[in-house]
């Protein structure tokens, strides 16, 4: 997890590119450097890159306006400045916005940057959108600490192999192999953490190339692999992002999310649908900022139906569930 330390201190100069705006007719008078400290674990260039971040400062009271906005750009190893009034504050931190700069009449409350939604179809695999908030008191305390991570979480698709032993086919390579996530949420509130129910869905019930078009970055929910899938184990290393799904219960309007490999066998196209985290004692599906890692064994033509999920019959699964700052995680056995 990333965390960005707000550190009050007098006002003195500003490093990086600083764009200013609070409620009308104030005046800051607080500085809070900005030392945004990247760790490993998070799929993201910023290190080498620099980024940008949106900082919003709001009132801790009943009303929690809006006290000031900065959108931030530095490059590596810069720390950028913000500012405020003095008095206790709510401070959120948006790193790698997708939207342009904000003005006080969109975000006026804390409650309505909680509102605010980000799209998937914006996602970067290498800059990923991220948040966090936390509270502080301007003029007060030294800093303040807000633990930033992603809004979105990984599925990794790490291995694959094919066991077709007793079988007809026996033998058999899968091949013309395609990988990619359906039922996909996405949309999703910039500040939430739990309770993730979807409301637009991209790649329902199937790969819909109208919907994949729509993404600046494609890979993020389809890949090919160039390899045929045969006895021996392939490593594809495919990784998809997409954003929390935690509904209890399948319905037609909440599907769970999942992953889907795509092959031919002997001329017929055969769908592998996994669900995602559906099933063993954390099956609460697809949680914010987690990976699920997965190791496949196919062992049959599985399903004539992309949107129908694969028994144990037609498929071994061991799924490995982590957030991504965690190195070891829960192996869960299909």
């Amino acid at each position: 997890m990333k965390k960005v330390l707000i550190v009050l201190s007098p006002a003195l100069f500003f490093s990086c590119s600083l764009s200013l705006s609070g409620s009308p007719g104030t005046e800051p008078d607080t500085v809070m450097q900005v030392p945004v400290k990247f760790q490993d674990g998070i799929p993201a260039a910023d290190q080498g890159e620099g980024y940008i971040a949106d900082i919003f400062v709001f009132n801790d009271d009943r009303l929690q306006r809006l006290d000031s906005y900065q959108r931030i750009a530095c490059g590596p190893g810069e720390m950028p400045s913000a500012a405020s009034q003095t008095g206790k504050k709510i401070i959120a931190a948006i790193v790698n916005p997708q939207s342009g700069s904000y003005s006080w009449e969109q975000i006026s409350s804390f409650q309505a940057l909680g509102s605010m939604v980000a799209e998937l179809k914006k996602e970067s695999g290498q800059k990923m959108l991220m948040s966090g908030y936390g509270h502080a008191e301007a003029g007060k305390d030294a800093m303040c600490e807000i633990d930033v991570s992603p809004l979105a979480s990984e599925v990794l698709l790490r291995s694959v192999r094919c066991d077709f032993s007793g079988k007809p086919y026996r033998g058999t390579a899968l091949k013309e192999v395609r990988a990619y996530l359906t039922n996909v949420n996405a949309e999703a509130k910039l500040l939430q953490q739990e309770g993730f129910v979807p409301e637009t869905i991209c790649n329902q019930g199937r790969l819909r190339k109208e919907d994949v078009m729509e993404f600046t970055d494609q890979s993020l929910i389809v890949r090919k692999i160039a390899n045929e899938i045969g006895t021996d184990t392939v490593y594809p290393g495919i990784s998809f992002m997409c954003y929390p799904n935690e509904c209890m219960e399948e319905t037609a309007g909440s599907p769970f999310t999942r992953l889907v490999i795509e092959g031919m066998i002997s001329g017929q196209t055969c769908y592998y649908p996994v669900n995602i985290n559906r099933t063993g004692p954390a099956g609460g599906g697809i949680s914010r900022n987690c990976r699920y890692v997965f190791d496949i064994t196919i062992k049959s033509t599985g399903s004539s139906d992309p949107d129908v999920a694969v028994s144990p019959e037609d498929i071994d699964i061991s799924c490995m569930i982590a957030p991504w700052d965690e190195k070891d995680g829960t192996e869960i056995i299909f």
